[in-house]
């Protein structure tokens, strides 16, 4: 392809000094605008001479792969963009599980969130991994202010006392 380019530029250019040159030379007076139009006539197959040598096969199997190429970025940042709005999701409702912990004086809390997508397309969180040491009041508290402000049931909220790496 680069090559094509190449000579395209390379004729282009030709017949723009070839055509300079000529209308330079010419005498004035009419002689001068005939060569000047015919010039013109000449850088203009100039510029025009890759359409003459255009396979149409090749330029659409051309367009063709392009056109893959194009969809499949477009589904590349499709994936991209749903995996950051799941974390942006995820991160901060644990951020928000975190604040209402430390108001209810839980200060060992380490919170995971996991979230869903929807048929909509949207993610809402979904489950909650909770590390803490905390007593169980302080727990029930804060399973409940989830459950209301946030919707994950009691079930999806998985409780934990060791602060080992899982």
């Amino acid at each position: 392809m680069s090559a094509v380019l190449r000579d395209w530029v390379l004729g282009l250019t030709g017949a723009a000094l070839v055509s300079a040159a000529a209308r330079m030379l010419a005498p004035e007076g009419r002689v001068k605008r005939v060569v000047a139009l015919v010039c013109g006539l000449v850088t203009i197959l100039a510029l025009i001479s890759p359409l003459r040598r255009l396979d149409a096969e090749s330029f659409a199997a051309f367009a063709e792969r392009y056109r893959e190429e194009g969809r499949a970025a477009a589904a590349g940042a499709q994936i991209s963009e749903e995996k950051l709005l799941r974390r942006i999701i995820e991160e901060r409702t644990a951020a928000y599980i975190l604040d209402k912990g430390r108001s209810l004086g839980i200060d060992d809390l380490r919170v995971t969130v996991t979230a869903e997508k929807l048929e909509d397309g949207t993610f809402v969180p979904k489950s909650a991994r909770l590390t803490t040491k905390a007593g169980e009041t302080a727990r029930r508290k804060l399973g409940e202010i989830i459950e209301a402000e946030l919707g994950i049931s009691p079930e999806e909220l998985d409780w934990s006392e060791s602060h080992e790496t899982q």
